[in-house]
């Protein structure tokens, strides 16, 4: 009797323990997630003859699916910013220059599944692939057609043509770019030769200017020697024998001097 009822306890027991397996299989085997609005989701076929991706378009929302048989991929159909490491681009004629770019690009939700089906990559390894790629590949080409000078002193239009050509070869791939922004350095020679340059100049303006204002000053200086000199003549030629007895008599105080000598009048001449 004992025996009997410890055997079924067994088997329930058992059956017990096969049940929770089954559910913990089941749960295991399927996922609910959720896709948010920013996202286009690829469901993927991992085995069978529909291997690949699935012909049912996912947008966005709740999606249910076998873990063991299928995966769930997401780009995402919002703005993505990238900032690469510094990389060298030359120009026509060899000389290196250091480039810094950070862009922005998204994903068209029609195209998910196509670059998807082209790359089989995520958004992370896209962006240190095949995007990384064509920047490098546009900035370069681009370079290879300025002269030092003239990338040196136009890098706006330098990176605008660059923009132009990534938008075109990315858009090509499945992908649409949005913006770029970058600065482009030269080497640390031609840097030191620019700022050499570029001190030289400074110095040759402070030289050019510390002349012109000791000429302005020494042309001060002279009209101011001319205008006193100049002064001095008028003066000289105006003092006459008339002008100086004329003054002596506008000193003259009314008294005649006590004694003179001969005939004449003090500070009066008659002329003949």
């Amino acid at each position: 009797m004992n025996t009997s009822k410890t055997k079924k306890s067994v088997q329930l027991s058992i059956g017990g323990i096969a049940l929770v397996a089954v559910i913990t299989l089941l749960v295991s085997m399927f996922a609910i997630e959720r896709i948010d609005s920013g996202q286009t989701g690829i469901i993927v076929n991992l085995a069978g003859s529909e291997r690949g991706v699935d012909d049912a378009k996912v947008e966005t929302g709740w999606v249910f699916y076998n873990r063991f048989t299928k995966q769930l991929f997401e780009y995402p159909a919002f703005a993505q910013i990238v900032d690469y490491e510094p990389f060298d681009i030359q120009d026509k004629k060899g000389t290196i220059f250091k480039t810094d770019p950070t862009i922005e690009y998204y994903i068209e939700r029609e195209n998910a599944k196509i670059v998807f089906l082209r790359y089989r990559k995520t958004t992370f390894e896209l962006e240190q692939s095949v995007i990384l790629t064509e920047v490098k590949n546009a900035y370069k080409d681009i370079a290879g057609l300025y002269e030092t000078d003239s990338l040196i002193n136009n890098r706006p239009a330098f990176e605008k043509e660059v923009e132009n050509l990534l938008k075109e070869r990315l858009s090509q791939r499945g992908f649409t770019f949005s913006n770029i922004q970058s600065s482009v350095k030269p080497n640390d020679v031609l840097q030191a030769a620019i700022d050499a340059k570029n001190t030289a100049v400074q110095n040759a303006l402070k030289v050019e200017n510390e002349k012109k204002a000791a000429i302005a000053e020494a042309e001060k200086v002279v009209a101011a020697a001319k205008g006193k000199a100049d002064a001095n003549r008028i003066l000289q030629e105006s003092i006459t024998p008339e002008l100086i007895q004329l003054k002596a008599v506008e000193k003259w105080d009314g008294k005649l001097p006590l004694s003179t000598s001969g005939n004449t009048l003090p500070f009066l001449e008659l002329k003949k």
